[in-house]
């Protein structure tokens, strides 16, 4: 126990999300804005709600399983603040998320509470600055209370915007059942490229018609592509002077080629299956669907892709090599949309939802490892053998992780872009170099628009 808890607290310690964070300069971590006056608790250790009767809504993204846990919370919390109703507006996957949001946002129709990734500077302009809340509303300015090195990443020129919903990382989900059901060896820890490569190869010679060894992520998931080039030495996003981009024309190509390669190898599917598969959730997922064995996913996602599956999955770390590159980051954030008329209310449910021991066992780990020490310690006993799959991928990468910088510009755009740039490869409309040529010019639009 006493391990597990030290290594949830390691993990949370390393994080300095999301889509193509880098690292950035961190000598040591800020601490939280100073709180402003001692907090009012109530015998239940929780903050004391002044205001009246109020209505929330609260918008995220995720698949039922989340959308049921969450509910889940906003009960317990009703329960806890008899004066405040919290309705919930799950929006699917990232995407259709914050397509609604934008619109929402400039409607000025949006939930008062948001759920961002590592986009949310995107979005400064419609949030509420939380500074004044700490220590009173949001008792999270201390470190028995809460990680203080998520303030770092939480925060735009000083001032606090979101809070950390937890940790998470990037993973190879492998369905376990499959892969020895064939006689073949379950992939390893820290494997390189090489080395991946031939492992698939072999499982290749094994599977079943029809299922290839991997997914194709090699344009569906950003994160791939920005831990592939910060391995190569040239990372698309950094904090260097205000924000710099070390792509090149060469490392964008070679990516592309991999995946063209790996496609010509019948190591993923046919560009017809993969575009099957949004490779948003569990429920749009080619792992999930049996056509793959292997599949990139977040850390905080295993555990429902397998409620999605009646075979058993593990996981296993990103392929070694080159550069540091293995980023453990912010999972999520909570925001209060500036325009919500009862944002003391807001504050409170944020507290709630990443301090309450009672609404850590309910979430787990969600939305990733929990920043509350309160919480990981009350939920760290009923570790699943995913979870602990997952603690496990944390230890084997500890030598070469980085600290989580912060994302490309107009995020979202460039994971739309980047989909389209490979699927036109994909189908040959598009060769490899041009298609290298368009993420090049991508990145530098993106950058300067």
């Amino acid at each position: 126990m006493k391990k597990l808890i030290a290594l949830l607290l390691a993990v949370c310690f390393a994080a300095a999300m999301a889509a193509c964070g880098a690292p950035v300069d961190s000598a040591a971590p800020p601490a939280a804005p100073a709180a402003t006056s001692a907090p009012a608790v109530s015998e239940s250790g929780l903050p004391e709600y002044t205001g009246g009767p109020a209505e929330l809504r609260f918008g995220w993204w995720g698949n039922d399983e989340r959308a049921a846990i969450t509910n889940n919370v906003i009960a317990k919390f009703e329960e806890a603040y008899p004066d405040i109703k919290v309705s919930g507006e799950p929006n699917g996957g990232t995407a259709d998320h914050f397509q609604i949001i934008d619109t929402q946002l400039q409607g000025k129709n949006a939930p008062d509470i948001i759920q961002f990734g590592g986009n949310y500077p995107d979005y400064e302009e419609y949030l509420t600055p939380l500074n004044n809340y700490l220590g009173k509303q949001l008792l999270i300015d201390t470190p028995e209370t809460f990680d203080q090195v998520t303030f770092e990443p939480s925060s735009i020129n000083g001032s606090l915007y979101v809070v950390s919903l937890g940790t998470n990382t990037l993973v190879l989900a492998y369905n376990k059942t499959l892969i020895e059901s064939v006689g073949a060896e379950l992939p390893k820890h820290n494997l390189t490229w090489d080395q991946l490569l031939d492992y698939g190869r072999d499982l290749k010679t094994k599977l079943p018609a029809g299922v290839f060894p991997f997914v194709d992520n090699g344009t569906n998931q950003a994160n791939y592509l920005s831990y592939f080039c910060q391995q190569e030495g040239t990372p698309l996003w950094t904090a260097d002077e205000g924000g710099k981009s070390y792509l090149t024309f060469d490392t964008a190509t070679k990516w592309l080629q991999l995946w063209a390669d790996l496609r010509e190898e019948g190591l993923v599917p046919d560009s017809d299956t993969t575009s099957t598969y949004a490779e948003t959730g569990a429920d749009s997922s080619a792992l999930v669907a049996g056509k793959a064995a292997i599949g990139l996913i977040w850390s905080n996602q295993v555990a429902a892709y397998q409620a999605a599956m009646t075979d058993t999955l593990s996981a296993t770390t990103l392929p070694a090599g080159g550069e540091k590159a293995y980023i453990i980051g912010m999972s999520q954030y909570l925001g209060i949309n500036k325009d919500s008329s009862n944002r003391e209310a807001a504050a409170l449910f944020i507290n709630y939802f990443v301090t309450s021991p009672e609404a850590g066992a309910i979430l787990g780990t969600n939305r990733g490892v929990p920043c509350s020490p309160v919480v990981r310690s009350a939920i760290s006993g009923k570790a699943t053998v995913l979870d602990a799959a997952i603690y496990e991928i944390y230890n084997a990468v500890a030598n070469r992780s980085i600290p989580q910088g912060p994302n490309l510009p107009n995020d979202q755009e460039f994971v739309n872009e980047l989909q389209l740039i490979g699927q036109s490869v994909a189908y040959g409309n598009s060769s490899v170099v041009q298609g290298g040529q368009a993420l090049y010019d991508l990145v530098q639009r993106l950058i300067a628009k």
